[in-house]
C-alpha cells in the first residue's frame, strides 16, 4: 500500500489523492465514443465520462501534511507527448475493463519513474507492482469481443486529484495542474 509522511491524524483530515493525466473534454468524449459498445457488451458498471483519467501515481489516504508534501513534488519536465489508446482488456482478478496505450511512450514511463523518485525523496512509497498505464472504463466487467478505434490524446500536463467517496461512485476534484 502507498504511504506518506504525516499519515497519522484524525479521519476528517484525510485526503485520498493521486497524480494523473487528466484528459480535456474533447479527448474524454472521444474515449467515451470509441469504447461505448465495449463497455455495454462487458455488462460492467461504467465509469462516468467526467471521471475518465490515467493514473500515474496513486498515493492513497493522506493527512493535510501529506497532501502538502505531495503538492511540493512537481513540476517534472518530460515534455508534452501523445498517447494512442487502443488496447482493450479486462483484468480477471479485479474485473476492470480498461483502455491502454497501444505502445506506452517513453515519456509516460519516464514521468512515472521520475515522479515516484521525487515522491520517494519525500517519504512516499509506491505499491510493489509494475506500472500498467490505463484508463478504467467499467468495473465488474466481462471481456467484450468489441474492438475500439484508437484514440489519440495530446498530453501536456500532470494533475493532482482528490477522490471524494460518494456511495458506489466517487467524485474527483483536480487540485493542481502542472505543465510537462
Amino acid at each position: 500500500m502507498s504511504g506518506a509522511p504525516g499519515e497519522i491524524g484524525p479521519s476528517r483530515d484525510r485526503h485520498r489523492v493521486f497524480f494523473a493525466l487528466w484528459p480535456d473534454d474533447a479527448t474524454r468524449s472521444a474515449i467515451s465514443r470509441a469504447t461505448r459498445s465495449a463497455v455495454q457488451e462487458s455488462g460492467g458498471r461504467p465509469i462516468a465520462k467526467e471521471r475518465l483519467h490515467l493514473t500515474v501515481a496513486f498515493l492513497g489516504e493522506l493527512t493535510a501534511a501529506g497532501l502538502d508534501a505531495a503538492r511540493a513534488v512537481p513540476p517534472i519536465s518530460v515534455g508534452a507527448f501523445e498517447l494512442t489508446l487502443g488496447a482493450l482488456g479486462v483484468w480477471p482478478e479485479s474485473k476492470v475493463l480498461w483502455l491502454a496505450p497501444l505502445d506506452p511512450p517513453e515519456a509516460l514511463m519516464e514521468l512515472e519513474a521520475r515522479l515516484w523518485g521525487r515522491l520517494g525523496e519525500r517519504g512516499f512509497r509506491a505499491a510493489d507492482r509494475a506500472y500498467r498505464p490505463h484508463v478504467t472504463l467499467a468495473r465488474r466487467a466481462r471481456p467484450p469481443d468489441a474492438r475500439v478505434e484508437p484514440v489519440r490524446w495530446a498530453v501536456s500536463e500532470l494533475a493532482l486529484v482528490e477522490s471524494f467517496p460518494a456511495g458506489r461512485r466517487a467524485h474527483y476534484e483536480v487540485l493542481e495542474r502542472w505543465p510537462l
